[in-house]
C-alpha cells in the first residue's frame, strides 16, 4: 500500500476500511477491497499522527497527534481539537470518549460526544500516560504511565444503567482509582 512518505505509527480498522496515520501528518483511509492505494486522505494534523480509534458504531474516527490535537472525523467535517493526546478510547455503552495526556498535562479526560464537552478530569499519574485499554464490559479503563503504575478507573455506565442515566439532566461518573506499583528487583 502506497501513500505515506514517512513511518506509519497508528492503525485502526472499521469493517473493510483501514485507517493509517503517520509521521507525515496524514491519515489515509483504505478500502481493502479496492485496488486503489487509498480512498481518502485526511490532513489537519501539524505533526505526527500517533493515535487512531474508530467509534464502536464505526461512524467517527478519532485521531490524536503530537501537535497536541484530537480530531473527530466523520464523512463531512472535523470537530474540536484537544491538547496533548497520547491515547484514545471510545465508550462501548454511551456517546463518550477518553483521551490521555502527557507532558504538561498528565491527566485522563472523559468527553461527551459530539459536543466534546469535558465531563471529568482524572489525575493521579505522575508521568506521561503511555497506554490505555478498556475492559470487555465497557465500564472500566486501565492506564499505565511512565511512573510505572497501572490505574483502574470506573468511568462508563453499564448498558443496563445507561437507560437510568438518560433520565437525569446531568451524568455523574463514579470514579474509583486503584494503583499497582512496580517494585524494583
Amino acid at each position: 500500500m502506497e501513500g505515506h512518505r514517512l513511518r506509519v505509527g497508528a492503525l485502526a480498522w472499521s469493517s473493510s476500511l483501514l485507517s493509517s496515520g503517520g509521521r507525515d501528518k496524514n491519515i489515509y483511509q483504505r478500502d481493502i477491497r479496492a485496488q486503489d492505494d487509498f480512498v481518502s486522505k485526511l490532513s489537519r494534523h501539524k505533526s505526527k499522527v500517533c493515535g487512531l480509534k474508530w467509534s464502536y458504531d464505526n461512524r467517527e474516527l478519532a485521531s490524536g497527534g503530537n501537535d497536541n490535537r484530537l480530531f473527530v472525523w466523520n464523512q463531512h467535517s472535523t470537530q474540536n481539537p484537544v491538547l496533548a493526546v497520547c491515547n484514545l478510547v471510545w465508550s462501548k455503552n454511551i456517546n463518550e470518549l477518553v483521551s490521555t495526556h502527557g507532558y504538561s498535562q498528565i491527566q485522563i479526560i472523559v468527553w461527551r460526544y459530539p459536543t466534546m464537552s469535558k465531563l471529568a478530569t482524572l489525575t493521579g499519574h505522575t508521568y506521561r500516560v503511555l497506554y490505555l485499554a478498556i475492559s470487555p464490559d465497557g465500564q472500566t479503563i486501565v492506564t499505565r504511565a511512565g511512573d510505572e503504575t497501572l490505574r483502574f478507573w470506573n468511568v462508563f455506565p453499564s448498558p443496563k444503567s445507561q437507560v437510568a442515566l438518560k433520565k437525569h439532566s446531568g451524568v455523574i461518573h463514579v470514579l474509583c482509582v486503584h494503583s499497582i506499583y512496580k517494585t524494583a528487583s
